[in-house]
Formats: C-alpha cells, structure tokens, sequence
C-alpha cells in the first residue's frame, strides 16, 4: 500500500530511549542539541514582530509564483547591502522553508533515480529530503587538517551519468566551514565539465566565528562562464524564526542567460503549483529584517561566548575542539577510552548531558561528539564542565 520512498528505519535509537527515560524520571538534562532558537531564551522582539503580521493587505489574495514583490525587493536589497551582490528580484523565489526549496531544485533539475551529491558529514535531513523526490543522494567528502576543507578529488570521482547538481553547505553544518574562491572556482569548472548546477546553502551565512579570517560568499556575484547556481537562505536561521515559514532561492548570475531563463521559467510553474508562502509573512517581510537584528545580535553573542567558555574550559583537556568558521556548532574530538555512541550515552545517563554523536551526521570515522552553541550560558557552561569531568574520570 505504501511507497518505497517512506520506507524508512523508524526504530528509536538508543540515545532517544535513554532522553526518555530520564525525562519520565524528573531527572535534570542538559540540553546540548537544541537548535530551535525560539526555545532558547533569547530578547525578541515581539511587538513589532507580531505587529507586523497584521497588514491590511494580508486580507487579499494577491497570488505571485515567485512572491510578493515588495518582499522579494528586500531580499534583494540584503544582498547588494549585506554581500555586495547583485540579484534582481525577478531572480529571487520565496518559499515555505529551505526544504521546500530543496524539494523545488530537486524537480526543476532530477528525473527518478538522478543524483544529487551532497558534502559527508552533514546534516542527517538530506537524505529523507532527496528520497521524498525520488533522487539519490550521494556523498562527497570533507576532510579536517586544522581546519575542514571541500575534499575536489573525491567529488570528482562520485559524478556519474545521473549526476545533476552538487550542493555545497555555506557555512557548513555543522562544521562551520565556509567555501574558499578557489574552491568555488573549482566547483564551477567541474560542474560547466559535467554540465551540473550548484546549489549553495547559506542559511548560516550570517553567524561567522572568530576562526574565520575572510569567508567567501560570492556564488551571487556575477561571474560570467560560471556554473548554473542556486542560492538558498531564508529567516529561520537568519533572524531565528522558524515559525514564521519563510525561506528563497536566489538565481545567480553566473550562467548563461539562457540557462537562467529556462531556470527561471520552469521554477515558475513548480512555484505557481504550490503558493505555499502565507501572504502576512510577505507582508511582514521589511519589518521582520529590520527587527530581526536584535536577535541577530544576540545570537551571534551566544554562540561566541558559548565558543569561548568551551575554549576555556576544555584547554589542557584530553578533548580537542575543531576549528570552525561559522554556524552555531562545534564538534569536539574526543578520546577513544569508548565509542562515540557510548560516550554520548554515558554522558546523558551519567552527567544528564544531551548532546550528538558524530555519526549522527554521517562523520566517516568514529571519535567525534557535536554540541549546539543556543543553550544558555549557564546550561552550557555546567554541561561543558560535567564533559570535561566525565573524560577526567576515566583517563
């Protein structure tokens, strides 16, 4: 009765179990994975917010498959004020969220059983995203040397007669690693070899660490000959506001005008078949990036003190953090005295202490746990010294 593409491994892993568990038993838990920002305690501003959700005009049915234009014009005018790029609103779709763009792409680009490649480790939602289209996702690597680095080699040999795009996460989550120029302009050559499109995911684009001496977001600039591209952000994590359901994707300027157009045609229709994107939160759209810098701010003041007090803390210990250049999360290198499943197990059930195994993420190698850098900082600093406590007592 069911398809082949929900058929998927629903059995509660181990982790879950033990949250659960200790959960029913009233125990405390520190809570290390949280990454919804509207749960972590930060100053937003509702007022204005919710205030702007009430425009006149939201009662109307103005229905555009790209969007509102008046929001696509403040998409637009981040860009040129934010990234010095230039992309017309004509260019810029709104959507749902940076999965519906990804599902958009996936039928714009893939027929059943194409591939998409997708960077190894990452984020564990790709593959039911790809699947629920009928597209193969297919790993490429990164790899760590004081600092995480596009592995060109190994996508060069994964590409296939079924390959059509290569996604490349801007920073990386959750390595924190933001594409180089030069890495760019390999993926441009390589993708114009194999006539490819690149999709660029830069919802973290906004949240640069101390680790980042110059990041490089210039896959909008115009760069003539380059690869056909497709820029996805959104307000979620630009302005912590998941709930409010409001993602885009930007056609670079890269390609051929030819390209773009078929492009821009086509999303078009896959848009108009949706409208997905509720008319107050287009409305809403100039005062939620106006007022969306406060939490800005301090979410960016959070993940920097959080990054620090982990510095402090864990400096001499037998746990190493990796260098990031961006995101809200950090991945710490741990002993190997246990698996990294067991440790995470150990550490919640032992010390309360919630956080990811690396292979959560689809990390190649055993060794590796990752925190989210919300939590409060007295959540945060308790847990990370119950971490550094519990490899302590066992070495």
């Amino acid at each position: 009765m069911f398809s082949q593409r929900t058929h998927w491994n629903r059995q509660i892993n181990r982790l879950s179990l033990l949250l659960e568990e200790r959960s029913r038993s009233g125990l405390p838990i520190l809570n290390l994975t949280v990454s919804n920002p509207t749960e972590c305690n930060f100053p937003y501003p509702s007022n204005e917010i919710l205030a702007s959700l009430s425009h006149p005009s939201s009662m109307s049915y103005a229905p555009d498959p790209r969007g509102l234009l008046s929001a696509r014009q403040i998409v637009s005018e981040y860009y040129v004020s934010k990234k010095s790029a230039v992309v017309e609103p004509s260019s810029i779709f709104l959507t749902a969220s940076t999965s519906e763009s990804y599902s958009f792409l996936c039928r714009l680009l893939c027929n059943g059983g194409d591939e998409i490649l997708i960077p190894r480790p990452s984020y564990p939602l790709f593959d039911y995203l790809l699947q629920l289209n009928d597209v193969r996702a297919v790993p490429y690597h990164l790899f760590y040397d004081d600092g995480w680095y596009l592995d060109i080699d190994s996508i060069r040999k994964v590409i296939t007669a079924r390959t059509r795009a290569v996604v490349i996460i801007n920073p990386h989550n959750p390595a924190g690693m933001f594409l180089k120029e030069s890495d760019l302009r390999q993926m441009n050559d390589l993708a114009n070899d194999h006539r490819l499109a690149l999709i660029s995911d830069e919802v973290f684009s906004e949240y640069t660490s101390g680790d980042c001496a110059a990041p490089v977001v210039k896959t909008l600039a115009a760069n003539p000959g380059g690869a056909l591209t497709f820029v996805l952000n959104g307000i979620s994590k630009m302005f912590g506001l998941p709930q409010l359901k409001l993602g885009w994707i930007a056609v670079a300027r890269s390609s051929s005008l030819d390209e773009r157009t078929e492009a821009i045609d086509r999303l078009d229709i896959i848009a108009d078949t949706f409208l997905s994107v509720n008319a107050p939160v287009q409305h809403a759209l100039p005062a939620i990036f106006s007022a969306g810098k406060t939490i800005q701010s301090a979410i960016r003041l959070r993940i920097e003190t959080n990054r620090s007090v982990l510095r402090e803390t864990l400096e001499g210990s037998s746990c190493s953090l990796l260098r990031s250049e961006g995101g809200w999360s950090a991945i710490l290198q741990i002993p190997r005295i246990f698996s990294e499943e067991e440790c995470a197990a150990m550490l919640l059930s032992e010390r309360g202490v919630f956080l990811y195994p690396g292979y959560f993420f689809d990390f190649p190698k055993d060794g590796f746990l990752v925190l989210s850098l919300l939590a409060e900082e007295g959540i945060f600093r308790e847990a990370v010294g119950a971490i550094k406590n519990f490899f302590l007592s066992r070495l």
